[in-house]
């Protein structure tokens, strides 16, 4: 049994799986990590109303993001395979990808800063336009220009080379928001500021690290194929951020700012499990496409069952652990984030398990089913805070969060078992 147990670590320790599963791992947790260091910072030298408005507008630069680069990162993800044996085509597909984003993020960023007063006034009705709206749309521009390298090194399974740069963009985003709280005294602008700095530098190097790959020019045919891929996705990644960050949006408008920082820092520790899950399904799902292609069913629906156990098990320890070190790490008004983490954990654990019959359903490129159940769950996710916010505040929004998630799992689920892929 001994000599069993041995052979299976002994295998597991010279797995492409795992190694990168822990990889990423420690990316994407050093992130957050970096994160919760910075709430004794955040709730001595911020007021809850401070807090609220950087958190809000961080938000709404995730939903952005996906519409100025048409979700094609997922593209690049799946499309990148189909190249591999022909470095030339490999070549021109990732430059034409490339080249669109940056033409169509670019000219849509310009039209939203012009529009910014109509579209400010929609977005935000107790935060300022004047810096904040131009905050949102500078952040979002450069982040989705990040992205798209950033994918590019998952599809090829550069695993150490992801995982350096996210945590050496982190590091300094932390380094320049310090000098800017404690020393400049810059308040809600802080993180934003130095988010978008070392963004813009980050992004720049990467850039330069792939010049031999990218170059300024396009394939109709490539894009044609990408955004058909992509676009349908983007209902399901918007849902993904409707579910999990709307409710912010829907918040700043009833409850007061002091309210929605509370809110917000639970959510933002609550996040750390999210991110847990989406780290090892950065593994997980170019190891899938690899196994499948390579007819390795077996192995490839193992795996799948591997990830479900990592749900259950870092799930129900982190409800524990995140409400410990909250009561340790944050402060006088801020203490009340404690009470609501359980509730937003478990919507975490829910989320997580969908990852697994959502890959199935990308990998056969069935995105409109993963689009429709998604869409229907972030309908749900919306009427729900519009009924309950009003009336119960953030607690509207944590139940309208646990009721979505279980609807698009459910739903994502039965499409899955009509694919037979596995």
């Amino acid at each position: 049994m001994e000599v069993i147990f041995l052979k299976k670590i002994a295998k597991l320790k010279n797995s492409t799986f795992f190694k990168n599963s822990i990889l990423y791992t420690i990316g994407s947790m050093l992130t957050p990590m970096i994160a919760l260091i910075m709430l004794p910072i955040y709730t001595q030298y911020l007021t809850t109303e401070e807090y609220g408005i950087m958190t809000t507008v961080q938000t709404i630069t995730g939903m952005l993001t996906i519409f100025l680069i048409l979700s094609l990162r997922t593209a690049v993800t799946r499309f990148y395979y189909d190249h591999l044996d022909n470095e030339e085509t490999m070549k021109h597909y990732i430059s034409t990808i490339f080249t669109f984003v940056l033409i169509f993020s670019t000219i849509s960023s310009i039209i939203l800063i012009i529009l910014n007063k109509p579209i400010g006034n929609i977005l935000f009705q107790n935060i300022p336009i004047n810096p904040y709206y131009f905050y949102l749309i500078g952040l979002s521009w450069v982040d989705g220009l990040f992205v798209l390298p950033m994918s590019l090194f998952r599809a090829q399974e550069k695993a150490a080379k992801f995982v350096f740069i996210n945590v050496l963009k982190s590091f300094l985003i932390m380094v320049i928001s310090v000098i800017l709280i404690v020393y400049l005294g810059y308040g809600a602008e802080s993180v934003l500021l130095s988010h978008f700095i070392i963004s813009t530098l980050i992004t720049i190097y990467t850039y330069g690290s792939i010049l031999k790959v990218v170059k300024l020019r396009m394939n109709i045919n490539y894009l044609k194929e990408s955004l058909y891929l992509s676009i349908p996705l983007m209902p399901h990644l918007a849902s993904t951020w409707i579910i999990s960050a709307s409710d912010r949006v829907i918040l700043e408008k009833y409850i007061p700012l002091s309210e929605l920082g509370i809110y917000s820092l639970s959510a933002q520790i609550s996040t750390v499990l999210a991110i847990f899950y989406s780290g090892v399904n950065q593994a997980m799902v170019p190891r899938f496409t690899r196994l499948i292609k390579d007819g390795k069913n077996e192995s490839a629906k193992h795996l799948l069952k591997n990830f479900n156990r990592i749900v259950v098990i870092f799930g129900i320890a982190s409800i524990p652990i995140a409400m410990f070190a909250t009561n340790i790490i944050v402060q006088g008004d801020y203490k009340g984030a404690i009470y609501l983490l359980p509730y937003l954990l478990i919507g975490h654990m829910i989320r997580g398990f969908y990852f697994v019959p959502v890959a199935q359903l990308f990998y056969i490129k069935k995105t409109k089913s993963i689009a429709s159940s998604s869409m229907i769950a972030a309908t749900t996710n919306i009427i729900i805070n519009l009924l309950l916010i009003p009336f119960i505040g953030v607690h509207g929004a944590i139940l309208s969060t646990i009721v979505a998630e279980l609807i698009r799992y459910g739903l994502i689920k039965k499409h899955s078992k009509t694919a037979n892929l596995l």
